[in-house]
């Protein structure tokens, strides 16, 4: 035997695992585990090494065996743990915990080769939950590494007596597996799930629908991906990028908030219907016209939110559309999505159905100064809005006002008055809040719009918006239409055209929550040229992949179909004609397929006969060897026969032995019905080892 081989019992006796095999299953654990640490607690890892340092201590006898107490007192743990780590066993994250942690102590009454194969069972099941979590490419590699050794553990656990050729059984296995995996993946239609798991409160971006002055600076320290998006057709310039998500309408003289329709519909005694509808396109387009269609990747979020390039219009599938000029998914995303929508480019065009008192309503005794303010430049704009708006728009755009990504903290009670009388530099949120309480307060109806603005474009023409991209700007009623009003542009024209890494002021807080975000390095070539790289490939993986949806599946096929039609077509035409002789040659096909169906009917017949009977599986394996010049003698029995060409077979000898000791047990011994098929899936694997092996070592006669 090689020096290499390992030990060929799965079992320490006739009973118990043994310790190599017990190794095996743990690393397989780990490896399981290892998909869903960056999701789940550490302290599972903790739990693993536990469960292995008992098992090992009660291989050495330092230990007893786990008995019922112990393994219910693990089980009572880690259901505790989970409960206080997450505050309840209902949501998804603490439901997979559970299955980990069972998965793990199930390795402490694992003893025999059938608790091994439950616990790789349970393996397989653990890697696919692990999906749940992630579906880009590093889970997809891990998970396959997981599923690799996995499959080799269950091919060890069968009878295998040497890594090498567990190895090479599992590899053929699962080449074996990949074909139909590929085929099911591209014909089969995708099912829709059959129940739903509740999901933890997970937000893919940190904007929210409430904002007060600084908020958004906050996100220029996160490099966190909001969503990607691809456009067909007219691509938007940087200034036309804004991505509405909110509009906030109420504000408490600190925040502004969005109020939903259904509280909107209860407060004001309106009809819910008046302010949202259900829906591929919106009610509400007045005489807009979709300028850009975009395909959109979302990311994971709790919050049912959808980005719009300026008003939405029409989607691929059903969504909430408000009045607002809005757009919501009927459900948050529990993974990552596509979702191909058309809009505008520009603010709403039609009224807003609760009218221009809503959008002018200010706290009676908040921001006097403000409220001077406003009064002062209406009576020089001579009562003009225009006017009035160019003023603030100058008046921002002027010293000592500056745009910085470190404001200074606002204390006071009266916020705006604060920002524009004393501190005078800030963040969007700034500007945006102060410039919607001026034009309220003259009488021009406001509201904030919180989203983003602008996107990194790459090379293959996708763009990526993170965190750092989120953006507030106003929008103001005017000539029968909302306008957008963005005083960012007037102070800091630069985050407007180059992004928020383009604002010096304060720069020092871009990306400090990333410390080792690869944007850091951008300006080093090829770092960038990696990251790119890498994301254009996993923008791929996830959009053609995992994105693969129903539309694109029936364009294959039909595009399949018209190829198969066109190959035919071309096969006909190179006949001699389409009369007699094309006739037989379309027989002959016919007669060929029918033939090659019936051969493969036959085998498969065959092969089911060879199954119940080793008697006739010897037999043929012995004619198999007489053809290639190795006959039995006379009065020889089979097993003898095998045994005596075992001894120069080289390395088809061991499985030749092997196949002589599985008829004699088959033909003899009194086996148990389950025993005897396990013995002849044996055979029939020994018999096709020694097919591959010996034409290539050939025996001696």
């Amino acid at each position: 035997m090689s020096r290499h081989a390992a030990p060929p019992a799965v079992l320490a006796d006739g009973r118990a695992l043994s310790a190599a095999m017990l190794r095996r299953l743990f690393v397989g654990q780990c490896l399981v585990l290892a998909l869903h640490l960056a999701f789940m607690p550490a302290w599972l890892a903790g739990l693993a090494a536990l469960v292995a340092g008992y098992r090992y201590l009660q291989l050495r006898r330092r230990l007893p065996r786990a008995g019922v107490v112990l393994r219910l007192a693990g089980v009572a743990a880690l259901t505790g743990g989970l409960w206080l780590h997450y505050g309840t066993l209902g949501r998804m994250e603490s439901m997979i915990g559970l299955l980990l942690g069972v998965y793990l102590l199930k390795l402490l009454e694992t003893h025999n080769r059938r608790d091994a194969r439950v616990v790789v069972l349970i393996g397989m099941v653990a890697t696919t939950v692990a999906f749940l979590h992630d579906q880009g490419i590093p889970m997809a590699a891990g998970a396959l590494l997981a599923v690799a050794w996995l499959m080799h553990s269950l091919v060890w656990l069968a009878g295998a007596t040497s890594a090498r050729q567990a190895w090479r059984e599992s590899a053929w296995l699962l080449g074996l597996a990949a074909p139909l995996m590929v085929l099911l993946f591209l014909v089969f239609p995708r099912i829709g799930p059959l129940w739903n798991l509740p999901q933890a409160e997970r937000a893919a971006t940190g904007l929210s629908d409430e904002i007060a002055p600084g908020d958004i600076a906050e996100l220029s320290r996160s490099d966190r991906r909001a969503f990607r998006v691809r456009f067909e057709g007219a691509e938007p310039a940087s200034d036309e990028r804004y991505w509405r998500v909110y509009t906030l309408s109420e504000f408490d003289g600190e925040r502004w908030r969005r109020v939903s329709p259904e509280r909107l519909a209860a407060g004001l005694g309106r009809e819910l219907r008046d302010l949202v509808a259900e829906g591929p396109r919106s009610p509400w387009p007045g005489d807009a016209e979709p300028r850009f269609t975009a395909e959109l990747l979302l990311e994971p979020d709790s919050r049912p939110w959808r980005p719009a390039l300026g008003t939405p219009l029409e989607s691929d599938e059903r969504l909430r559309w408000l009045a607002d000029g809005t757009v919501e998914g009927l459900v948050p995303l529990a993974s990552r999505s596509l979702l191909r929508l058309s809009s505008s480019g520009l603010a709403p065009s039609w009224p807003e159905p609760l009218g221009a008192r809503w959008h002018t309503r200010l706290p009676d005794d908040a921001n006097p100064r403000s409220r001077a303010l406003a009064e002062r430049l209406w009576r020089e704009a001579e009562g003009e809005p225009r006017a009035f708006l160019a003023a603030l728009m100058a008046r921002f755009g002027e010293a000592p006002f500056r745009y910085t990504l470190t404001p200074p903290r606002l204390t006071s009670r009266d916020r705006v008055d604060e920002f524009l009388f004393e501190s005078r530099a800030g963040y969007c949120t700034h500007y945006a809040s102060a410039m919607a309480v001026l034009a309220r307060a003259a009488g021009l109806p406001a509201r904030i719009v919180a989203g983003f603005l602008g996107g990194e474009r790459h090379p293959d023409g996708h763009f990526t918006v993170r965190d750092y991209d989120a953006h507030a700007w106003v929008e103001v009623w005017l000539d029968g239409g909302w306008q957008r009003l963005d005083p960012t542009a007037a102070i800091a024209p630069e985050r407007i055209e180059q992004g928020a890494g383009a604002i010096e002021d304060g720069g020092e807080a871009f990306l400090a929550d990333s410390g080792f975000s690869p944007l850091r390095m951008r300006e080093i070539g090829w770092v960038n040229r990696l990251r790119l790289g890498w994301e254009r490939m996993e923008y791929r993986w996830q959009r053609e992949v995992i994105g693969y949806r129903d539309q694109v599946r029936t364009a294959l096929m039909a595009r399949l179909v018209e190829r198969l039609h066109a190959f035919w077509e071309t096969l006909l035409g190179a006949l001699p004609g389409r009369g007699p002789l094309g006739w037989l040659a379309g027989l002959a096909i016919a007669a060929g397929l029918l033939a090659g169906l019936g051969g493969g009917l036959a085998l498969a017949w065959r092969a089911r006969r060879e199954g119940r009977d080793e008697a006739l599986r010897i037999r043929r394996l012995q004619a198999w060897l007489a053809r290639r010049g190795l006959p039995p003698r006379e009065g020889e029995s089979p097993a003898a026969h095998l045994r005596r060409l075992a001894e120069a077979a080289g390395p088809a000898g061991p499985a030749l032995r092997d196949c002589a000791h599985q008829l004699e047990r088959l033909r003899y011994a009194p086996l148990a019905a389950a025993e005897r098929r396990e013995r002849r899936r044996v055979l029939g694997r020994r018999v096709a080892e020694v097919r591959r092996r010996l034409p290539r070592h050939r025996a001696g006669g």
